[in-house]
């Protein structure tokens, strides 16, 4: 599956429950029917070798079954009257973008039914009224489209030439937590759509492009992403983020380094590879493994608040001031 980095899981994550994930890193066409189809092809053939190898949970690239844009990075999604940007040469959705209900979209779910797993089938969606939406929906392992999800922080670079933003969370309880879907730009606002969700787990559709605002895609997953977006203050749950890749490479940055992190924003396993098809696995903790880690950080932050209560509180006895350090 390439190769694959670690950094571990901190002390606390000791496995009382685990249950394997999986990031799928693929490349996809876009712009015919016949591409959909391979598209299809191809991704059945990733999952199948996910759960094969354990996987309960299976994260597909952003649009992977549509494609999102051309691997050149030249052609993508244009709707008619919408704004292009002039490095693209436009692509008309209709007839290609698929209903929510269509016979792909439902084959997908059939597959996790058979093979019991959970898996995420991000595409390009037509909507009603000739609207169009980045779509990813979650199948459960019964086969049922559990969660329908669309994009809600819109990448103005390519989404503005085609797509309709969406509003609300896409949220699912399972046997090992809560999970919530993303995709890609959503990483800016995704701490505001969730919070207070009391999510598990973040399964994240990712097609980045790396450009100067953001930095190059490496750095952006093994860095940026987590000390900006993941960890204290922001998206506190582990996140499987499976970015796309290309057949070969290109001049542009943005594609590979699936990562998986923890809830504090530690990178724990990674792919090192822009190009081809491959899979990161790796093992999550649930259940009371997970809660001990919850109860440990917050046990932590009121020792803190505690603390700073007793340093700004005056002295019951001016002689000497009790804090939590003291023996009395």
């Amino acid at each position: 599956s390439g190769r694959v980095g670690t950094d571990g899981d901190p002390p606390f994550f000791a496995a009382m429950g685990r249950v394997r994930v999986a990031a799928v890193q693929c490349s996809s066409r876009m712009g015919t029917k016949a591409a959909v189809d391979a598209n299809v092809a191809k991704i059945e053939g990733l999952v199948r070798k996910a759960a094969a190898e354990g996987a309960r949970f299976v994260v597909l690239p952003e649009c992977a079954v549509t494609g999102y844009t051309s691997q050149a990075f030249l052609h993508i999604w244009h709707v008619p009257g919408r704004r292009l940007m002039p490095r693209f040469a436009g692509v008309n959705p209709q007839g290609i973008a698929l209903p929510a209900d269509s016979p792909v979209v439902l084959r997908l779910c059939a597959l996790a039914g058979e093979l019991g797993i959970y898996l995420t089938i991000p595409f390009v969606e037509a909507g009603a009224e000739g609207k169009y939406y980045n779509t990813v929906c979650l199948a459960n392992p019964k086969g049922d489209l559990a969660v329908h999800y669309r994009k809600t922080h819109l990448w103005s670079f390519v989404d503005d030439s085609w797509c309709s933003c969406g509003s609300e969370p896409g949220l699912l309880d399972t046997e090992f937590g809560r999970v919530g879907l993303g995709i890609c730009y959503d990483i800016h606002r995704l701490g505001q759509l969730y919070e207070g969700k009391d999510l598990w787990c973040l399964l994240y559709s990712v097609a980045w492009y790396g450009h100067p605002t953001e930095g190059p895609a490496e750095r952006w997953f093994r860095r940026d992403l987590s000390e900006t977006y993941l960890g204290k203050g922001a998206l506190q749950c582990h996140v499987v983020a499976a970015n796309w890749s290309t057949d070969r490479e290109y001049s542009w940055d943005g594609m590979g380094y699936s990562s998986i992190y923890d809830p504090l924003g530690r990178r724990l396993a990674f792919l090192n590879e822009e190009n081809g098809d491959r899979i990161l696995y790796h093992d999550l903790p649930y259940g009371a493994s997970l809660w001990k880690g919850r109860l440990c950080r917050r046990l932590k932050s009121l020792g803190l608040l505690l603390r700073r209560a007793c340093l700004r509180a005056p002295p019951a006895n001016p002689s000497r001031a009790l804090c939590d350090d003291d023996d009395a």
